[in-house]
């Protein structure tokens, strides 16, 4: 149950009385500063101007009709217009005992949308390095959340299997014969090196293109041998990284080749592109440069080659006319944003996406290294993130290996998997995805703090309390009650799960989910701490906080399973 959103529609309700728009929603916002006020009103002083009451005496007029609803123990109104809400803990109960008994801790579905989702996204010849993580886990997880709140969910995969980059290492690769592709990365440079400074090289690369766009076989050949060994590097990745994305998700630049031709005669027949020197652009009056001219994207080079910007186009046609998407979000750095922009505007005024679909870049900043400088080794060299995660498992083994000597290796394998790279994810998700964050792996792999540890540890402790306390038969004849202050707290807590997810929905901010699942964890160890549940007499009072326990070890898995991370049976 969403608790914001059910006070929200009775508010809304009451606004109407006033003459209050329907489209001026009640702002209604979690108290954090005072323990005895659950929510707050805020806002109202917005109506100065629509009703004859001033903002305090409409807050109580407001408050009036509130309290005609029997959820409440206590509402007072502050000046200059704010209206304080304490819950009344048998409501509570009710709701907490409605989650407990249903398997998607009854929260309500939202209306099927389909939802693609592009992240991740690396490109061809190159091993995924950390500058891929954020992407890669950041679209994940909101993934996971919408498939979870009932959406038609598509990933995309979109991976730079095209362009200037395959011209190079066709014409590397056919000046000298390799035994094996597998380190394709140092083909790569050498082929780059040579593209900046061998001008007969760069023409050569620059036809292997346009051979390739025109599907020579002998380009294509070598162009399928270089996607399939990388998409097999990049699955090794996926599956140590535990992200949900399979080959069925990848749908490269390639895959729209077929689409570019008809892009370009498309665009010109609407008058939207241009012959320009020889080329072929679409003027955008939106956007200056920096002398604040009209900027204009070419579409087509004077040699026929496409760009980029005509494939995202044609993947964007694709995504809202065949896969019919009512919303897309792309989960590409902050650098791509006037690019998103330029493709939307141009994919909006030819009519291939409707006015309806829903665009969203979900930006996100750098990972830097202590020095604030982008995280790198000390050589300079960027950090290959199948290298990031196992250096996590193996730091974590260390740990865990000190903490339980006597464990087998066997045993220790698994929980240093699920912990080091829990560890390295969950500190990346727990940072606000707008901002840069330095990555530390002291603090990531401790056990105090809003750490994946530290979460992981709260499950296996709350399992071994339900363990220690035997179950009954009799369990579901008592319900949960609230009957001390933590036990309320937690309570609260606890049905707030689905407030954390909605943001999570509509924002894309895994930090949200990474917080509450730190204050839970927090109110539980409290509860715990001064509610007795192995030694209390009182039977309805021991299944209650049984039952409690085993709610608030399910909400931290479901929360954890949302952010791509496992528990763990012991640490």
């Amino acid at each position: 149950m969403n608790i914001q959103k059910f006070l929200k529609k009775k508010i809304k309700k009451i606004y109407k009385k006033y003459g209050i728009s329907n489209d001026l929603d009640p702002i209604i916002r979690k108290n954090i500063k005072n323990n005895e006020v659950d929510y707050q009103v805020n806002g109202i002083i917005r109506f100065k101007k629509i009703t004859v009451f001033s903002p305090y005496n409409l807050a109580i007029h407001i408050s009036n009709h509130m309290k005609k609803l029997n959820i409440y123990k206590r509402i007072s109104v502050l000046p200059p217009g704010f209206i304080n809400i304490t819950l009344k803990s048998t409501w509570l109960s009710k709701c907490i005992n409605n989650m407990y008994y249903s398997k998607n801790f009854n929260i309500s579905k939202k209306k099927s949308k389909t939802i693609v989702i592009d992240y991740s996204s690396p490109n061809i010849a190159k091993e995924m390095h950390v500058g891929h993580l954020r992407s890669t886990i950041l679209g994940d997880v909101t993934a996971r959340v919408m498939e979870f709140l009932g959406h038609n969910v598509i990933r995309q995969n979109h991976i730079g299997d095209w362009g200037t980059q395959f011209g190079m290492l066709i014409t590397q690769l056919q000046l000298k014969s390799y035994k094996s592709y597998s380190n394709i990365e140092s083909i790569y440079q050498k082929a780059y090196l040579k593209y900046q400074n061998d001008p007969i090289f760069k023409k050569k690369a620059q036809k292997n293109v346009v051979k390739l766009q025109n599907k020579n076989q002998n380009c294509l050949k070598i162009w399928n041998i270089l996607v399939k060994s990388t998409i097999q590097k990049n699955n090794e990745v996926y599956k140590k990284l535990n992200v949900s994305l399979t080959n069925n998700d990848i749908r490269g630049e390639s895959f729209y080749n077929v689409m570019l031709p008809n892009i370009i005669s498309d665009l010109k027949k609407k008058k939207i592109a241009i012959h320009y020197e020889g080329s072929i652009i679409v003027p955008l009056q939106k956007f200056k440069n920096r002398i604040g001219q009209n900027m204009g994207v070419v579409i087509q080079k004077s040699n026929g080659a496409f760009l980029y910007t005509t494939t995202d186009i044609a993947c964007l046609k694709y995504r809202c006319n065949i896969l019919k998407a009512h919303k897309i979000i792309y989960y590409v750095d902050k650098r791509q944003t006037q690019h998103l922009l330029q493709i939307w505007e141009i994919a909006r005024k030819a009519k291939y996406v409707s006015i309806n679909t829903i665009l969203e870049h979900h930006s996100f900043g750098m990972i830097l290294y202590k020095n604030k400088k982008p995280f790198k080794t000390r050589h300079g060299k960027v950090i290959r993130l199948l290298d990031l995660l196992n250096t996590g498992i193996r730091r974590a083994k260390k740990i865990i290996k000190k903490k339980n000597p006597k464990m087998h290796d066997s045993e220790i394998k698994l929980i240093a998997y699920d912990i080091g790279v829990g560890a390295i994810k969950y500190f990346d998700l727990s940072k606000n995805r707008i901002s840069d964050y330095i990555f530390n792996w002291n603090q990531m792999l401790s056990l105090d703090g809003n750490t994946a540890p530290y979460i992981q540890y709260a499950y296996t402790r709350i399992q071994s309390i339900i363990k220690k306390n035997q179950l009954h038969d009799n369990l579901y004849l008592y319900p949960i009650k609230i009957f001390t202050s933590y036990e309320r707290e937690l309570v609260l807590t606890i049905l707030q799960f689905e407030e954390t997810i909605s943001q999570l929905e509509k924002h894309g901010t895994p930090h949200l989910m990474c917080n509450y699942l730190y204050d839970l964890s927090g109110k539980f160890s409290k509860f715990y701490e001064n509610c007795s549940i192995l030694f209390v007499q009182e039977i309805h009072i021991k299944l209650s906080r049984i039952k409690l326990s085993m709610l608030t070890a399910r909400i931290i898995k479901k929360g954890l399973y949302l952010l791509g991370i496992n528990t763990v049976s012991k640490m």
